[in-house]
């Protein structure tokens, strides 16, 4: 999301005080240890999609409308390499790193692969042939339906653009077909829209009667475009749910009080729910080789704001960057007003999480209960043993760090 509710858009306690400490503890470390790496490397390459909860500077490439985030302040807390990126913040609606690089970083990368439209420029075609790390083709205001985000390159466009970069990698003959298929069904595919969607709400495009509907449709198309990955041969995926839109900033600017809206949740849950059930049923009638896992920004997040201090955060509703109540009516810019304790906010801007509410978040897919990430870990996602598609070329060694 960006602007406006755009991306670029007792037992619950109980399950996160279970986690609550390690995730603390491996949040600290990560954040010391930003942009040096995480360990071994699991995989061999990552193929992002999605908005801006994951992008890292597609939208650089990108003419008006198509949202920027704005540089500084965004990026202010990245490494100077990550920084140097695109020329600027690095291409990220945060302070530091997004969902995409920390998902890189906990399977042995320093941070996300490199934005597509970045590997399309002259002297970098090569890197995107080869696939020596993937690559990251979300868009920030972009959704899973094609009318959603203005100038934006909607999910069913990365996909595409995901089928030229195959066929690219195979009419280059760098790697050879079954090699290819191979490689790819062993890479991590990472998905992560839909919050974008709901501007069709808010917009008065689709009346909020019609939601049930309409975001079955969400689903359903959503679906689509992920066999579509599959019959590319994605084997490894995880999917990254719907955030607690009526606890964003924004949101809460017209609730008494500043309380989370009730209404905005619902829609957000019923997205959430669908997809878990639908999700599960096309693995099985028309996916049987794909291992998958959703992990759920909404409930890292409502748990972070239900309880803060067990999440190592202090301000759970106002945003850090930003202007009026809540530092959530205007949006953030070099102008506006900017907190100097970052790791103590869950909220960036109105609609976007801090690098610190990240890598609590990305920690509880990896190493935290069911509530955070199904039917398996993001752990057992990479450990699992993947469908070999082609036989991979004796002594060749494809993996490289970012």
């Amino acid at each position: 999301m960006a602007g406006e509710r755009r991306w670029s858009t007792a037992a619950a306690a109980a399950g996160w005080l279970r986690v609550a400490a390690v995730v603390v503890a491996a949040a600290s470390a990560a954040s010391s240890a930003a942009g040096e790496g995480v360990g071994r490397q699991t995989v061999p390459a990552m193929y992002v999609f999605g908005d801006s909860l994951v992008d890292v500077g597609n939208n650089d490439f990108l003419p008006p409308p198509a949202p920027r985030p704005p540089e500084p302040p965004c990026g202010i807390d990245l490494p100077p390499e990550a920084a140097a990126a695109n020329g600027g913040g690095g291409g990220r609606f945060t302070n530091g790193f997004n969902l995409a690089d920390v998902i890189a970083q906990h399977v042995g990368f320093k941070k996300s692969p490199p934005a597509y439209l970045s590997l399309t420029t002259p002297g970098r075609e090569g890197e995107l042939r080869r696939g020596l790390v993937g690559a990251n083709y979300a868009s920030s205001g972009s959704g899973i339906l094609d009318f959603i985000g203005n100038g934006t390159i909607s999910l069913g466009e990365q996909v595409k653009l995901f089928t030229k970069t195959k066929e690219a990698m195979v009419t280059a003959g760098e790697v050879d077909g079954e090699s290819i298929d191979n490689l790819l069904s062993q890479s991590l595919f990472i998905t992560c829209t839909g919050g974008n969607d709901y501007n069709a709400f808010t917009d008065g495009i689709v009346p909020v009667s019609d939601a049930p509907a309409f975001i079955a449709h969400m689903v359903a198309t959503y679906i689509k475009h992920i066999k579509t990955l599959y019959n590319l041969g994605a084997r490894r995926l995880g999917i990254l749910d719907v955030l607690p839109l009526g606890c964003l900033p924004i949101s809460r600017v017209p609730m008494e009080n500043g309380s989370c809206s009730g209404a905005d949740n619902w829609q957000a849950r019923l997205f959430n729910r669908l997809l878990r059930r639908e999700m599960a049923t096309a693995a099985t009638a028309s996916m049987p080789d794909l291992v998958y896992s959703i992990g759920s920004i909404y409930y890292t997040f409502y748990d972070m704001i239900k309880n803060p201090s067990s999440a190592g955060v202090r301000e759970v509703a106002r945003a850090c960057c930003g202007d009026g109540k809540l530092n959530a009516e205007a949006d953030c810019s070099a102008t506006t007003h900017l907190c100097p304790d970052r790791d103590n906010y869950i909220f960036w801007d109105k609609v976007h999480g801090t690098q610190a509410a990240y890598h609590n978040c990305v920690h509880a897919f990896f190493h935290g209960s069911p509530r955070y990430a199904e039917p398996i870990s993001f752990t057992q996602l990479v450990a699992s043993p993947a469908v070999d598609l082609g036989r991979p070329s004796p002594g060749t060694n494809r993996t490289a760090r970012i």
